[in-house]
């Protein structure tokens, strides 16, 4: 037996099966970069478990063929991957997915089998890297984000949150609102939503449109597609649910053209009509608080 653990091709197997390990963590940083990643309620403790206990079988795998030549590249790879999985994670908090692989990467650096030279020069390159990544990405949200903190208002608000004190008399009202047949344009292309908004002035609550049917429902997680939003209305009432809010068709040249349609407090007597034809580009630069 210790003899086929020794063979140098069985160690070259397991050592590209390991490289499977650095893609599935890369295609999760290309999808925090174009999705948002909300855990479905109840699973992130399953989550937790498989993909922690998956890093660490991993983590045991690349030890035991650090010498070989795909795991030298892996660790030396793995870090500057992990450092974009943190940037496109750290404003949602999905730490879950930060940690594991970041503890795998760290590891693999320094025990890997590279020569130390290179260990001094990548690790010098890697950790100014992190350092002043984190510090640019702290500024940009700095001199590009604002203040207000938006919070999506839907049946999953937290009983424990200030927010949800402000709408609680009212979740009723908010379910109808939100559900799926309301809240979907009729051509299934859009959909809107409701943002309560935390600001210097008191709050508001704003209505966005946003593409839909382009989420991805997966076991544990939704890839929720972001970057691509219209603000139709920005002047809503904090605490106020809007007591109409819809989908209008109206035939314009030839078209059916769709209008958002809302009464945004109770003592508006006229409708308002905003058109939605056209959606702005995918904003790409979201996660640095660039708005689009």
């Amino acid at each position: 037996m210790r003899e086929w653990f020794s063979n140098e091709w069985v160690k070259r197997c397991v050592s590209v099966f390991t490289a499977s390990y650095a893609a599935v963590i890369a295609m999760l940083t290309f999808a925090s970069f174009y999705y948002d990643i909300v855990f479905v309620d109840g699973k992130q403790t399953s989550f937790l478990v498989i993909y922690a206990a998956s890093a660490l079988v991993f983590l045991l795998l690349m030890l035991y063929t650090r010498d070989i030549f795909m795991t030298k590249l892996i660790s030396v790879l793995l870090l500057p991957i992990v450092f974009f999985l943190l940037i496109f994670n750290i404003k949602n908090g999905n730490w879950i997915l930060i940690i594991p692989p970041f503890i795998v990467a760290i590891t693999m650096f320094f025990a890997s089998g590279t020569h130390e030279t290179a260990k001094v020069v990548l690790g010098t390159i890697y950790l100014l890297l992190y350092v002043l990544g984190i510090v640019v990405y702290v500024v940009c949200n700095m001199l590009f984000g604002n203040s207000t903190v938006e919070t999506p208002l839907n049946m999953d608000l937290d009983p424990k949150s200030t927010v949800y004190t402000y709408y609680k008399d009212d979740l009723k009202h908010l379910s109808e609102i939100v559900s799926d047949d309301n809240a979907i344009s009729p051509d299934g292309r859009y959909r809107f939503y409701l943002a309560d908004v935390k600001d210097n002035k008191g709050g508001s609550v704003y209505i966005y449109v946003v593409p839909s049917g382009q989420d991805i429902k997966l076991k544990f997680f939704s890839l929720n597609t972001k970057g691509i939003k219209k603000k139709i209305a920005t002047n809503g009432t904090r605490g106020v649910i809007p007591p109409e809010l819809g989908w209008t068709v109206r035939r314009e040249n030839g078209k059916n053209i769709l209008y958002v349609a809302y009464r945004l407090t109770p003592q508006d007597k006229s409708w308002k009509f905003s058109k939605v034809t056209n959606m702005p580009k995918k904003n790409y630069l979201e996660f640095l608080g660039i708005e689009g």
